[in-house]
């Protein structure tokens, strides 16, 4: 399975500048996994730690996204922070941009949705019927 990229095309000059805001080393980009883990503690969201990749399963892409949002590192250069969401790959230099990028999902997930009648947290229904399982 290939992930496109959604980061705006840049430049050279662009490109390099990004891969040297990234963490130095694999360790140093683990490092920002384990922060990223406070950062979304302390949002109130669940996130799951094993080798090399973080998986947040309450936290949806989107409608339908049964998989969660997966954060992971690479063990070669650069070592950039990659959420994966909706079948989209982004990088990200640092824990906090990975969090801003989110942020606007742990948001959605703390409100109802309108649209299927789910109730704050519960995953909403691409069919637009509430889950029974949450009623």
């Amino acid at each position: 399975m290939s992930f496109p990229l959604t980061h705006p095309a840049a430049g050279l000059t662009q490109t390099a500048a990004a891969a040297s805001a990234c963490p130095a080393t694999s360790a140093a980009a683990k490092a920002e996994l384990a922060r990223l883990i406070e950062l979304l503690a302390a949002a109130g969201v669940t996130a799951v730690l094993s080798p090399g990749i973080l998986t947040i399963p309450g936290l949806a892409a989107g409608p339908g996204d049964t998989a969660g949002i997966r954060v992971r590192t690479t063990s070669n250069p650069p070592y950039a922070l990659y959420a994966i969401a909706d079948g989209n790959l982004t990088p990200h230099p640092s824990a906090d941009s990975v969090f801003a990028f989110l942020h606007p999902l742990i948001e959605a997930a703390a409100r109802p949705c309108d649209g299927c009648g789910a109730k704050a947290g519960a995953p909403c229904n691409p069919n637009g019927l509430s889950d029974p399982s949450t009623d």
